[in-house]
């Protein structure tokens, strides 16, 4: 079986960068983000942006391509302003994905300060999902990821994102993203109830909605509430919990994305990938 392993690449010098970076790093998945992740990404992409990235991402050997949508994101708030500028923000990430043939859009759903009742949050973020598929590419995806749990935030637990599709009507553009450290910190024990946990994730979710993983290591314990990535194997999750996880057999066709801090650098980040191929014994 083939194994879609990569991580978090730069786009510093332009879009096509993160195909350089990946190539450089021997992966065949990335993810990256299209514009700067703490700024509104208001404007479309011109006709030909996508160009010198298709062109490089021949004979790379980069298979899967993922975007993480901007920090900003609140699909939760009723404020129209901030639902418009989620929507457009959104709407261009997917419509650019789509340009580039790429596997989907991971973005965190946002958090329910301003409802009382959650269900009214997870209806708004329902309805505006159906607005941003409905205003962009037919074969974009849209992948909602898992939470780390601190304050109101939506989708620290996977029923939260379950109700969330509920409320989807075109359901087979959407998808789920776990992430190791976010589960952990969100109280899901990743080192003793594995097995449970995986099989929830079938129920509630679905295997075959699950289109990635985000692997790292937690600086913070188990529930923690706190969004904290660690090194692989330098955190409290281990090396032995991450390599069952990401190496379970109803996992394992998941595409699995690194996150980690030593990424940031190009030695840390292929002392990081390294380490992913250890876990995942290639």
């Amino acid at each position: 079986m083939q194994r879609f392993l990569g991580c978090h690449v730069s786009t510093a010098g332009g879009l096509a960068a993160a195909i350089h970076n990946g190539k450089a790093l021997e992966v065949n998945t990335i993810q990256l983000h299209p514009s700067p992740p703490q700024r509104w990404n208001t404007k479309p992409y011109p006709k030909g942006f996508e160009d010198e990235f298709n062109e490089a991402r021949k004979g790379s050997g980069i298979e899967k391509v993922f975007f993480h949508g901007i920090y900003l994101i609140n699909l939760a708030n009723p404020e129209p302003q901030k639902q418009h500028l989620a929507k457009v923000s959104l709407v261009h990430y997917l419509d650019l994905n789509a340009r580039i043939e790429g596997d989907g859009v991971i973005f965190h759903v946002g958090s329910n300060t301003h409802q009382e009742k959650e269900e009214d949050g997870f209806a708004l973020a329902g309805k505006a999902i159906n607005a941003i598929l409905k205003e962009s590419h037919t074969q974009a995806r849209l992948i909602l990821e898992v939470a780390a749990g601190s304050g109101k935030i939506i989708g620290d637990r996977v029923e939260e994102l379950a109700a969330i599709f509920e409320h989807v009507q075109d359901q087979e553009r959407v998808g789920f993203g776990l992430d190791s450290q976010h589960l952990w910190a969100s109280g899901y024990d990743l080192q003793g109830n594995l097995e449970e946990i995986v099989d929830n994730f079938e129920r509630v979710l679905g295997l075959q909605k699950i289109w990635a993983i985000h692997l790292n290591d937690s600086k913070t314990e188990c529930g923690s509430k706190k969004d904290r990535h660690e090194n692989l194997g330098q955190g409290l999750i281990g090396s032995k919990t991450l390599a069952a996880f990401i190496n379970h057999p109803k996992l394992a066709k998941v595409p699995v994305i690194l996150e980690t801090p030593d990424l940031d650098t190009p030695e840390g980040a292929l002392r990081e990938v390294a380490a992913l191929r250890k876990l995942a014994n290639l």
